[in-house]
């Protein structure tokens, strides 16, 4: 079978033997024309296939997103509620019957600063690059003693499950 491109090249290249002395196209032209003619609805068939197998991936891929994505949002409310539960019981640490995983609640493990809305900070407070508060800067003075109005540091339980 023989591709667009040596179909093309050749027209291309027996262009002046197409035609006769009064500048007329012979059959082989039209001939030519032809097969050079199916031979671009045949890859711009192909090409149309393409574009929608590649419509029908991203769909599925887009599926397949949202899942994952449902999937972690469904894991992350399960283990916040499993963390709050074995904080009311006054459980930090469970294992599975099997051995197979272990479950352990950090009581105000982590600590992070939580800014209100609106507050601007002195200049000595934010970060150099980019003119917005730097939590790392506030969360040192907090702890040096300085009274920072609207910042304030959190602590916040961490479960981990192994």
């Amino acid at each position: 079978m023989t591709s667009l491109y040596e179909l093309a090249t050749d027209f291309r290249n027996q262009l002046d033997d197409l035609f006769d002395e009064n500048g007329e196209a012979t059959p082989a032209f039209e001939e030519f024309r032809m097969q050079l003619g199916n031979k671009i609805n045949q890859v711009a068939a192909y090409v149309l296939n393409c574009e929608s197998d590649a419509d029908q991936c991203k769909e599925v891929a887009d599926r397949i997103l949202a899942r994952k994505k449902a999937y972690e949002r469904k894991a992350e409310r399960l283990k916040l509620y499993l963390a709050e539960n074995m904080h009311v019981a006054g459980i930090t640490e469970i294992k599975a019957s099997d051995s197979s995983f272990t479950v352990k609640l950090y009581p105000e493990r982590d600590e992070s600063v939580q800014i209100d809305d609106g507050i601007v900070f002195p200049i000595e407070l934010c970060n150099i690059r980019a003119p917005e508060p730097s939590k790392l800067k506030i969360k040192a003075a907090i702890l040096a003693g300085e009274p920072i109005i609207g910042a304030r540091i959190i602590r916040k339980d961490r479960l981990v499950i192994k």
